[in-house]
């Protein structure tokens, strides 16, 4: 465990290695049994990749048009690949986002993947 010499208040920041060690799991699990492949997701819905009960995190594969209903408390969007529109504004890799609870339909267009998180 290192913190890069980061300063808090002046002083170095406080380690706190017991607490880390708590929550790390060593060896971790396997790649196979960490990793998982959507590479053929379906286009234009949002797709599960883990969930949890602190968070859910979903892949976007926009292909054309995609409406999606933002049901959830926020989602956290991240486009990785590609660009296009979401509701008419222009985005493109890198870009990121928040659509907010009672946002309605979002409506993507264009040839892009994004990433999505909520809790």
């Amino acid at each position: 465990m290192y913190d890069y010499d980061r300063l808090s208040d002046g002083k170095p920041r406080q380690l706190h290695i017991r607490q880390s060690m708590d929550v790390i799991t060593v060896p971790a699990k396997p790649v196979e049994d960490s990793v998982i492949h959507v590479n053929d997701s379906a286009a234009n819905e949002l797709v599960k990749l883990i969930q949890c009960q602190y968070y859910q995190v979903f892949k976007l594969n926009v292909k054309g048009e995609a409406e999606i209903a933002q049901d959830y408390p926020f989602l956290i969007m991240s486009v990785v690949e590609g660009s296009g529109t979401v509701d008419g504004q222009p985005v493109k890799k890198g870009a990121h986002f928040i659509l907010p609870s009672g946002y309605g339909t979002a409506v993507f267009t264009g040839d892009m993947e994004m990433i999505a998180s909520t809790v």
